[in-house]
């Protein structure tokens, strides 16, 4: 074989190789604009309060009702599983190992919890008058917007993420008694709250440009309060609610 075609040979086989080096080492989707969608399940780790006080109208509720009503709930909240989806966007910085990204994402959060409690009045009075109440915390929406700190390969990634989280939690309260004449109240208030949440994930590459991701998220709102008046000032009822929660979701990433 002469030089010349010897040299051309090597070339042709040089190539070749370049060309499937670059086939085999695709770049991975961690770096740069991604959107996406998500889906999944939600459940509390809320709980719930309750302290009732006197009225200032005619007839107000006995003391030993409001004992009743004040003394510590053995049971455990009723927390609710729901269900969670959304949307997600982000960038990403990929350098060698490692992930730095900014992540925002809003979505359907359905967090919720209800007490429902039957107590016997102590009025002497036949029939005896029994009062329900009931209390129920709920929201709707999330968004957050949290960093991301990852390590990875071409084809998974693992990554760690908090930051802060904003809902629309509504917390209601109703009492009702078994009077001829029922008395009855209720209350419901609904605030914007900020909070913050954390969590991990998951995530495998299908191409250079999509991936999919597990994640699971424990987010913490503080604490909601809202005031109830029974009948004509009969009794004063103060609810509270502390609202945390879990999320676990499955998503898609496309990358720009």
């Amino acid at each position: 074989m002469r030089g010349s075609e010897f040299m051309a040979a090597l070339g042709a086989v040089g190539v070749v190789c370049l060309g499937a080096g670059a086939a085999v080492a695709q770049s991975a989707p961690w770096d740069g604009f991604y959107v996406g969608g998500n889906v999944g399940a939600s459940w509390g780790d809320t709980t719930l309060s309750m302290k009732a006080a006197a009225g200032s109208g005619g007839t107000v509720i006995p003391p030993g009702d409001i004992g009743l009503i004040n003394a510590p709930i053995s049971e455990d909240d009723d927390n609710d599983v729901g269900f969670t989806g959304g949307f997600q966007a982000g960038v990403n910085y990929w350098t060698g190992a490692w992930l730095i990204g900014m992540e925002t994402d809003i979505g359907y959060y359905n967090l919720g919890e209800d007490r429902e409690k039957t107590y016997r009045s102590g009025l002497a009075i036949n029939p005896p008058v029994d009062f329900t109440i009931e209390q129920k915390v709920k929201t709707d929406w999330m968004w957050t917007l949290r960093p991301r700190i990852g390590y990875g390969n071409d084809t998974w990634l693992v990554y760690a993420t908090g930051g802060v989280a904003a809902s629309d939690i509504k917390l209601s309260t109703r009492y009702r008694d078994t009077r001829t004449t029922p008395i009855t109240g209720n209350n419901e208030k609904s605030d914007v709250k900020w909070g913050w949440t954390a969590g991990l994930g998951g995530a495998y590459a299908l191409s250079d440009r999509t991936a999919i991701r597990g994640e699971w998220l424990y987010t913490d709102f503080g604490t909601i309060k809202s005031q109830a008046t029974v009948g004509s000032s009969y009794a004063t009822l103060s609810s509270e609610a502390d609202v945390r929660g879990n999320l676990f979701r499955l998503g898609f990433d496309y990358t720009f």
